[in-house]
């Protein structure tokens, strides 16, 4: 398949390729300069301290890639170095004494070991030319790995960032996706167990494009409905394949990372490094794992094609009631074993190229609830449709089995590396994951049934995605204007999910005397596809001052198998659609000091999505879509009453007058006395009368040309000044002119946005930084096309961008020195992030932009490693998350409504998508037996969830579950431990024990009200070859 067929680049796009091939070409001229031996110096200044710390520092300064056993620096203490060196040259001279040395290795880095033990490899020297790009410090034994180095950038880096390596991942793998966040500080994922993938949500901010996941550079999100409970942005992801996760907070100009507005989660996959140990050339790696706490799922067949009538106890009226779906949950999950995983990798490192290939697989049946503190989930409601989590227990009881929640995982892993020399090289990757899992559509729970009846096992969601790279990467050391990556992605993913909005078994004729066939009207399909482009180039223009410049391109396509069929129900519409986005960059690295450093740059972004599902309908004349009535205003209605006073005249009484002369003959006789009669109407000429009346008067409040409301222009709350209103009610109807649609738009919008950094250096430990970001996120192919959960106002509305502007101030401080550790760090930041425009649903179930939202907190994050013993600490407070709109407040109560509200408004999804106001993750322990023994312990703190609706509105009660009301948690404190023994160099095995305490607790940012496991144990096996 040539480059160009696998891109399929549409024309808009040309100038990407072009801008790929010129930076090629400018890398192949340089091709020749790529090998030539280092002539750069660089100046050195670190301050004396343990050998191990130096060397740490000393790789962040020159970029050597070195790898290095403690056992031989344990102890070892350095006078540092100070001066301006050659990189290789500085190598030596801190080890000198120390009876180690460096020996290069065939990919280039250099190992450190003693002087007896090292094979001098005649092709090696200490003045080849190094990727000083590079930083990759690798300790076999857990001090200087590539992913310490990951750690390192938590505090090392001037922006608020959290990192978890393979060991760390594998460890805490859990029961879902999800949990591979876990212990991140402000990091979460929402539906952690109810969807099969990961939806990211940093520092509060959460949704499609809002905090963008790659996985090798590739992307792959689809929104989800989730019924009565909103939406969620899934990313579908394997933890087998996964070797590191880095969150970045905030939005940021980091080189080649997709930020959005909340920043960037970036994962990579196994790599060779991490299968063959150092200096190997060919060796593999089988993982076998095996839990407790999860039984087999007993997942029903199908009906389809049957009719209901022959199904005993089915009842169509209503909330079908489907008894094929429910099955006698099991109790006792710690007697039940069916969760087990193995991943087989193998690899080779040679001197032109590196292979890899991966194999994992992982199969885990319902998990069980915990036993303890349920009490805040069992403490009952009166009403099961406002608030679910109080009978939650009731009917998830603690400690029993929970459907819905298994999964079954198959993945394909292979890379390919081919470096033409230490400065160049070409990679590929390609990546094939099979996942099936249960789910159940939050809106078919059926509470007021499921306390006596239990809760359905519905059929299982099934997921394939598919990701190619191709990566090319120039560094020629001697070419300070050639810094060069280049990389093409694509991502395929086909997924069938049950959350299209109906049930697996519905009859399309409800009565009896029609078709009472069933049919499946919950499974939704759908297919994305997404391509993409990254371009980067690091040119130094002086010593001290470096500029970054970067492209980035996405396509975007979803699509779908579904048949519409207006007839489904409560099935909702197939998406489909087109979305691309482009993106140029600029920084500059500046270091006017030697204790000053300044990173300033600017962003460039445009999008456009486009609604082929509705253009599709319109071509067919479909009047649900050619017809289009805009909203023009509501009705309001004023009561008052009109009191009229007026003077008898001679008019008022003459027909009186002229009835009694002209019947005088008959009144007359009957005895009644004519001239009385008129005299007593010509008495009342000149008297005064005084009526009251009932009146009305209608009023229309009309919103602006943005279709939004204001108080500015209510009408009860501006009434007129001839009358004396009694009350103002709305009429109960909405004005608009029915409208035919004939064409559908292309959505399009585009900005700049600056990042700024400051940063200075106290001492020689400790600094402080200052950083203000802003960045645009455009509205994605969810909020642009129609189909579920919201919609747009009208097909002509544009939404506005979204803009951020965040800001943060930070201090870090290394202790090293003064503990007398390997590793004492701290770091303490502020952030403050206001969000104008931001895409919401409003009450209207329609998609707006709302005026702003605030999000403002501190964070702590700490270290400490001796070698013997370790602790990390990592602490949040929350204690701003305000969203402001005062269309959606007028709307939803003009009287008493604040304009600003906490966490959000009611029927919104930023309402579900509130962290915990208090967070934190403690863990600890130590190595023993020369570290083949380590013992750890990890506890997790979340504050609980307060239900901000009985401060946001006057009347709390009338705020239904409908209505997206957020599940609501309990405080949650969780306990997790492990104990790993190294057998020898090649075997490991590791006791993994979490929720210890077995809590019965829901994850925070739930949209499904599901528990979490409880107390559950690992046993895994790690062996090399």
């Amino acid at each position: 398949m040539s480059l160009c067929s696998f891109l399929r680049l549409p024309s808009q796009a040309l100038f990407v390729q072009f801008i790929l091939f010129s930076l090629l070409c400018l890398g192949i001229s340089n091709h020749a300069l790529a090998n030539t031996d280092s002539t750069k110096r660089q100046a050195f200044s670190i301050s004396a301290g343990k050998l191990s710390e130096v060397l740490r520092q000393f790789g962040l300064a020159s970029g050597l890639s070195l790898y290095v056993d403690s056992s031989l620096v344990n102890g070892h203490q350095s006078k540092g170095l100070s001066g301006e060196y050659f990189p290789q040259q500085g190598l030596t001279i801190l080890l000198s004494g120390t009876g180690l040395d460096a020996n290069q290795q065939t990919d280039g880095s250099y190992r450190i070991e003693a002087r007896s033990s090292i094979t001098i490899n005649e092709s090696s020297d200490l003045s080849t030319s190094i990727d000083l790009n590079k930083i990759d410090i690798v300790d076999e034994n857990l001090a200087f790995t590539q992913d310490e180095q990951g750690y390192n950038n938590v505090f090392d880096k001037n922006l608020s960032s959290t990192y978890v390596g393979k060991q760390e991942l594998e460890r805490f793998k859990g029961s879902s996706p999800a949990d591979m966040l876990s212990g991140m500080l402000n990091v979460y994922s929402a539906d952690a167990r109810n969807s099969g993938g990961i939806d990211p949500n940093i520092r509060g901010i959460q949704g499609p494009g809002r905090v963008p996941l790659t996985i090798d550079g590739t992307e792959q999100a689809i929104t989800i409905w989730r019924g009565y409970n909103g939406a969620n942005n899934r990313s579908y992801i394997d933890p087998n394949l996964i070797g590191n996760i880095k969150a970045i907070k905030g939005p940021n100009l980091e080189r080649n990372v997709h930020s959005g507005i909340g920043g960037a989660i970036v994962a990579s996959t196994l790599s060779v490094d991490d299968i063959l140990k150092p200096g190997e050339a060919f060796g593999g790696e089988l993982k076998l794992e095996g839990s407790n706490n999860a039984v087999d799922a007993s997942v029903p067949r199908l009906s389809s094609g049957q009719s209901y009538t022959d199904i005993p106890g089915f009842n169509a009226q209503g909330d079908i009631y489907d008894p094929t779906l429910y099955v006698e949950p099991h109790s006792g999950g710690q007697d039940y074993f069916d969760d087990y995983a193995y991943r087989l990798a193998v690899g080779t490192r040679q001197e032109a190229f590196d292979l890899m290939g991966a194999y994992a697989y992982r199969k885990k049946g319902n998990h069980f609830a915990g036993k303890h503190q349920d009490g805040f989930y069992s403490r009952g409601s009166d009403n099961l449709q406002d608030n679910m989590i109080p009978d939650m227990a009731n009917i998830y009881k603690p400690g029993e089995e929970l459907p819905n929640t298994s999964s079954e995982m198959e993945s394909w892993l292979a890379k390919a590396k081919l470096k033409f020399s230490d400065v160049e090289s070409l990679s590929f990757g390609y990546r094939d994951t099979s996942t099936t899992y249960g789910e159940i559509f939050p809106s078919r729970i059926l509470w007021e049934r499921a306390v006596n009846e239990g809760v359905p096992q519905w059929p299982l969601s099934e997921v394939n995605a598919k990701a190619y790279n191709v990566e090319y990467e120039l560094n020629p050391e001697t070419n300070r204007w050639v810094d060069l990556y280049a990389s093409v992605w694509r991502t395929d993913t086909v997924s069938d999910t049950y959350t299209a909005g109906g049930y697996p078994n519905e009859p399309y004729d409800r009565n009896a005397s029609g078709n009472t066939t069933l049919r499946n009207t919950a499974l939704r399909n759908a297919k994305e596809d997404r391509r993409g482009v990254t371009l980067s180039n690091t040119f130094a223009l002086m010593d001290n001052l470096d500029l970054t410049v970067g492209g980035r391109y996405q396509h975007e396509k979803l699509r779908s198998d579904d048949r519409y069929d207006p007839t489904g129900g409560f099935r909702m519409y197939p998406k489909a659609g087109r979305r691309q986005e482009k993106e140029m960059n600029f920084n500059f690295a500046w270091k006017p000091t030697h204790f000053i450093s300044v990173d300033a740059g600017m962003r460039y972004s445009s999008f456009w999505t486009f609604d082929d599902f509705r253009k599709s309908q319109l071509d067919k004349g479909n009047t649900s879509f050619t017809n289009y009535t805009p909203l023009l205003g509501k009705k309001y209605v004023y009561g008052y009453q009109e009191t009229v006073t007026r003077t008898t005249t001679i008019d008022d009484v003459q027909s009186s007058i002229d009835n009694f002369e002209t019947n005088r003959a008959m009144f007359e006789s009957l005895g009644i006395d004519v001239d009385a009669l008129i005299q007593q109407q010509l008495g009342r000429v000149g008297e005064t009368t005084t009526t009251v009346y009932d009146r009305r008067r209608e009023a229309t409040w009309t919103p602006d040309e943005d279709g939004k409301y204001s108080r500015d222009n209510h009408p009860c709350l501006n009434e007129p000044s001839d009358i004396d209103v009694l009350r103002c009610n709305a009429y109960g109807q909405e004005i608009g002119t029915t409208t035919k649609v004939t064409k559908v738009k292309h959505l399009k919008g585009d900005g700049w946005a600056p990042v700024l950094s400051v940063a200075m250096d106290l001492n020689d430990d400790s600094r402080i930084y200052a950083r203000h970001s802003q960045a645009y996120r455009f509205p994605s192919l969810f909020e642009n096309t129609v189909s579920f959960s919201a919609s747009l106002p009208s097909p002509d509305y544009e939404l506005k961008p979204e803009h951020i502007y965040n800001y943060e101030v930070g201090y870090v401080h290394n202790l090293a020195g003064l503990l007398d550790a390997d590793y004492a760090d701290i770091k303490l930041s502020y952030y403050y992030n206001r969000t104008e425009n931001i895409i919401e649903r409003d009450p209207n179930l329609s998609f707006s932009n709302l005026e702003k939202q605030t999000l403002e907190g501190i964070e702590f994050q700490g270290r400490y490693d001796n070698g013997g013993f370790f602790t990390n600490l990592s602490l949040a407070y929350n204690f701003e998350n305000e969203v402001c709109d005062e269309h959606t407040a007028a709307v939803l109560d003009y009287l008493s409504t604040s304009d600003c509200v906490e966490d959000g408004f009611v029927a919104g999804y930023l309402v579900s998508m509130a962290m915990p106001e208090y967070t934190a993750n403690w863990t600890l322990g130590g190595r023993f037996f020369n570290r083949k023994l380590e013992l750890g312990s990890r506890v997790t703190y979340y504050y609980k969830h307060e239900d901000k609706f009985e401060s946001n509105y006057r009347d709390p009660s009338a705020i239904s579950y409908y209505a997206n009301t957020p599940l609501s948690w309990d405080t949650i404190l969780l306990f997790d431990a492990y104990a790993s023994y190294q057998l020898n160099d090649d075997i490991s095995v590791e006791l993994t024990g979490t929720n210890l305490s077995n809590e019965y607790y829901i994850d925070p940012m739930s949209r499904s009200a599901i528990p979490a496991p409880g107390r559950t144990f690992k046993l895994s096996l790690t062996a090399k070859f």
